[in-house]
C-alpha cells in the first residue's frame, strides 16, 4: 500500500509516496499506524470523518463500506460538493481509513483528505 500527499486540487505531490505492508483483512488506519505513520483521525469509529481518505488506485482491493462508514462518507462528499460542485472528489472513491479493510493483495494508493 502507498500513501501519498495531494494538493488542494487533488494532484499528487511529487516524491511524497510512502510504502506500507497491509495484509488482506487489515484496517488501513491500524496497519499503517502499527508501522509508525499516523494518518489524521478522530473517533476511530467511523462517525466523525476525520480519517477520510481518497482511494487513488486499487479501490477493487478495498472491502465494501459498512452502513456507518457509508453514511459518514455521504455527508462528507455532500459537504465537499456543496462548497464546490466541481470538487476533485466528485466521482472518486472516498473512504474512512479507520473502517476500510483490504480484501485483496493488489496495490492500493491513498491520500488523506483535509476537512
Amino acid at each position: 500500500m502507498s500513501v501519498v500527499e495531494i494538493d488542494e486540487q487533488g494532484n499528487e505531490i511529487s516524491n511524497s509516496e510512502k510504502k506500507f505492508t497491509v495484509e488482506t483483512g487489515d484496517i488501513i488506519y491500524d496497519a499503517i499506524d502499527n508501522q509508525g505513520c499516523q494518518l489524521p483521525h478522530g473517533c476511530l469509529a467511523g462517525s466523525c470523518g476525520s480519517c477520510r481518505i481518497l482511494i487513488i488506485e486499487g479501490s477493487d482491493n478495498v472491502a465494501g463500506k459498512s452502513v456507518i462508514e457509508g453514511n459518514t462518507i455521504s455527508n462528507i462528499v455532500k459537504d465537499y460538493q456543496d462548497q464546490n460542485p466541481n470538487h476533485f472528489t466528485v466521482g472518486k472513491e472516498v473512504r474512512l481509513s479507520c473502517r476500510a479493510r483490504l480484501n485483496g493483495n493488489g496495490d492500493v494508493k491513498i491520500a488523506a483528505l483535509k476537512k
